[in-house]
């Protein structure tokens, strides 16, 4: 590394060091877990082999999140005070038990009961209520409400000669983990999720089939580390898949600088977000900072509102994807990026629940088609109306022949 940049990178955090925090919000990928679902041929399918039931978080996972718990404690301790309240921290989860289970573990290690909140001098911990919403009902967090638009944009993103090449060049590797796997594989989901079992059960020190060796991890890993980038490939597809979730970001944001007295119930300190892999990696990619891999467990996405001493508020980005968090630069800002910066460079990807309703509809048109539709139908309404005046020109003249032609009229006859 150059010295200067050295020199800068140890001295960055005295210049800041008169700056307050306003907010932080900290978005987290649950801990250690079984295998979600093994392949038929799995030699460990049987849960006997595991410590839980499938998909299910371990003990290893509670402690890494324990852990993380301590570390947000050290890093926020003057920020956040020891004792829990309501009114400082807001806690939501997906609606999975690995997620949930990960969010009490690390509000274990964040809040150590004191003084009046020790309720059982044998148990040091304390109930910490973390709100969570149905898979299927929630478009935020989980991601995973029912938007046909969105489905529509990823059928014709597979259907694009980039990802048909992708197919092409992965066909054999598929036709081989379907062969060895019992399963149908042909898509990079699917092959991400027999990579991730793997993955898993190498961590446990099982041996892997013999078959494994020809295409794992090297075989396997760009595919499964690209699968992670695929839900927001394009910005339309994050506005639909992450938008939601950013909106929510920048709102908390805002609320926590209000000096509308409307928003002190809303107003919080810190706002956390238990979620998945995925969603880690959808929030990087949607602040354009994903760097294609597969996000490890408790890996932890942080975003600090600041001020300094002249007012001028700005957002850090955080990724701790190992013991350490490493701050992150948005392209097209600095590192302390100002708040208004940031939320202008969200915007083609920020949307409100009512236009993500709106957008999520088949009958959407977006803007290029509707300015075609128009083109089209003003040049049919001026092709009728040339057509309407030429039948009328038409008529006029064949009245006028008609008349002109007739030159003999019968008078009335006198005695009627």
């Amino acid at each position: 590394m150059n010295p200067l940049h050295l020199a800068i990178l140890l001295l960055a955090p005295l210049f800041a060091a008169s700056d307050e925090l306003d907010a932080v919000i900290v978005l987290y990928r649950h801990g250690d877990r079984t295998p979600v679902d093994p392949y038929p041929t799995d030699p460990y399918r049987n849960t006997s082999y595991w410590p839980v039931g499938f998909g299910q978080l371990t003990n290893i996972g509670k402690q890494q999140h324990f852990e993380l718990g301590k570390w947000l404690r050290n890093r926020y301790g003057d920020f956040l005070p020891d004792k829990y309240s309501e009114e400082d921290i807001y806690v939501r989860s997906t609606d999975v038990d690995r997620t949930l289970m990960s969010a009490y573990s690390n509000l274990a290690g964040l809040y150590e009961p004191r003084g009046g909140q020790i309720w059982n001098a044998n148990i040091d911990w304390q109930p910490i209520p973390v709100h969570t919403k149905p898979e299927k009902e929630d478009p935020v967090l989980a991601m995973k409400k029912h938007c046909p638009r969105y489905n529509q944009l990823m059928s014709q993103l597979f259907l694009s000669k980039e990802f048909q090449n992708i197919a092409n060049k992965y066909k054999e590797l598929y036709e081989y983990l379907t062969q060895m796997t019992g399963k149908t594989v042909n898509d990079i989901a699917q092959t991400e999720y027999i990579f991730n079992t793997l993955f898993i059960e190498e961590l446990y020190n099982y041996t892997l089939p013999e078959w494994t060796n020809k295409v794992y991890p090297t075989g396997m890993q760009e595919l499964a580390q690209l699968s992670f980038a695929v839900p927001c490939y394009t910005r339309e597809l994050t506005r639909l898949k992450t938008g939601l979730l950013i909106n929510e970001f920048i709102e908390h944001m805002h609320e926590a600088i209000s000096e509308n007295a409307d928003n002190e119930k809303k107003r919080k300190k810190v706002w956390m977000y238990s979620a998945h892999d995925t969603t880690v990696a959808n929030v990087l990619s949607a602040l354009r900072l994903f760097e294609h891999h597969c996000p490890p467990y408790a890996s932890t996405v942080i975003l600090e509102l600041k001020h300094n001493e002249n007012g001028l508020r700005y957002v850090n980005v955080l990724y701790k994807n190992s013991t350490e968090a490493r701050q992150m630069r948005l392209p097209e800002c600095e590192e302390n990026c100002p708040l208004n910066n940031f939320v202008a460079l969200l915007r083609d990807v920020t949307i409100t629940p009512d236009e993500w309703e709106e957008d999520c509809e088949l009958d959407r048109i977006d803007p290029a088609t509707m300015s075609m539709m128009k083109q089209m139908i003003v040049i049919g309404s001026t092709s009728i109306a040339l057509l309407l005046t030429f039948c009328i020109l038409i008529y006029i003249l064949c009245g006028t022949t008609k008349k002109s032609q007739q030159t003999y009229f019968r008078l009335p006859d006198s005695e009627i």
